[in-house]
């Protein structure tokens, strides 16, 4: 499991590198840091019947919204 985990962390930090994303501001760096937690360290969340945990809870990312010049 942990060696699935790290290829995925690696595919998803090749992709922000190759976006030109800055991985030293502290906005990325909390949002790599939560997700890393939430995958490796066995969290996970309920709802009713419905469970999401590990990996499936650490995949569930808000996107960042960019704001874009028109004109």
């Amino acid at each position: 499991m942990p060696l699935l985990f790290g290829a995925i962390t690696v595919v998803g930090l090749n992709t922000l590198v190759q976006a030109q994303e800055d991985l030293t501001e502290s906005r990325n760096l909390a949002i790599i840091s939560v997700i890393m937690v939430l995958g490796i360290g066995g969290m996970s969340f309920s709802a009713g019947a419905f469970t999401v945990k590990g990996i499936g809870l650490a995949g569930i990312v808000l996107p960042k919204n960019k704001k874009t010049n028109q004109g």
